[in-house]
């Protein structure tokens, strides 16, 4: 309830504090680290983004929408010439 607040509020530096500690708590749990990766892509954190996608999909390589967060952030990192962990 409190995330969702936080995330339609703008109020992304909040949002990021909560899901990491989502994430932390529950270090196995796909939906924590995709939504991780979520705030810290719209945070422009973009390698940590990747990180955090990268490893939701190790656990759960068939989450569409994660799947498409990340293609959407490896564009945006190959216009800013960022290097990608993309095999």
């Amino acid at each position: 309830m409190f995330i969702c607040f936080y995330r339609q509020a703008s109020l992304n530096d909040g949002a990021e504090r909560f899901y990491t500690q989502a994430a932390n708590l529950r270090p196995k749990y796909p939906a924590a680290l995709m939504n991780l990766g979520a705030i810290l892509h719209l945070n422009g954190k973009l390698q940590e983004a990747e990180a955090n996608y990268l490893r939701a999909l190790e656990l759960k390589p068939d989450d569409t929408i994660t799947q498409s967060n990340l293609r959407k952030l490896w564009n945006i990192m190959e216009k800013q010439g960022l290097r990608t962990l993309a095999p």
